[in-house]
């Protein structure tokens, strides 16, 4: 992640806490592709953006996002938001005392599935929650992946195979 953009996003948690508008807000501007285009383009002028922001019903009474974005807009670093939005979210879920786990399976887990790991990773790890980002991968073969604070456990077929391989040829060198 970008250094930049983690530390917009911490002055701005700082200010406001309100993830949700905030997400509401920039996913509305990055929606837009003529919109977001004219927000990144180095073509169009910093003022010519913050007029644009301005004009913008959905910042009517977000003053606070209204100031950032166009600070983002003269600044030249608009393109950063997706960066700023990811880094806002990991720091809501750390002041929540909560984590995002990057779960990689086969299949997609049911719902009691997905509880068991998240009551065993919450006692692992000592949080009062996590979530869950959910990806398939049929290269796992069975099993799953987890990342979670830096720390990944493979408890993948392909990973026992590989661990497998090199234990075997561990063994074949010594």
């Amino acid at each position: 992640m970008n250094e930049l953009a983690r530390r917009y996003a911490e002055a701005l948690y700082e200010l406001s806490p309100d993830e949700e508008t905030l997400s509401a807000t920039a996913q509305t501007l990055m929606a837009d592709a003529a919109l977001w285009e004219a927000l990144c383009s180095p073509a169009v002028q910093a003022w010519e953006k913050v007029q644009i922001l301005n004009r913008l019903p959905l910042l009517d009474g977000h003053h606070l996002l209204r100031n950032f974005y166009g600070l983002l807009a003269r600044k030249g670093r608009m393109a950063l938001l997706p960066e700023i939005l990811e880094a806002f979210s990991l720091r809501a879920l750390e002041q929540r005392g909560a984590a995002r786990c990057r779960l990689t399976c086969v299949r997609v887990p049911g719902a009691a599935e997905l509880e068991q790991l998240k009551t065993a990773l919450c006692k692992l790890h000592h949080k009062t929650d996590v979530v869950f980002d959910v990806h398939t991968d049929p290269n796992l073969l069975g099993g799953f992946t987890l990342e979670i604070e830096g720390v990944t456990y493979d408890k993948s077929v392909r990973g026992a195979l590989s661990g497998l391989s090199r234990q075997l040829e561990e063994r074949r060198m010594a």
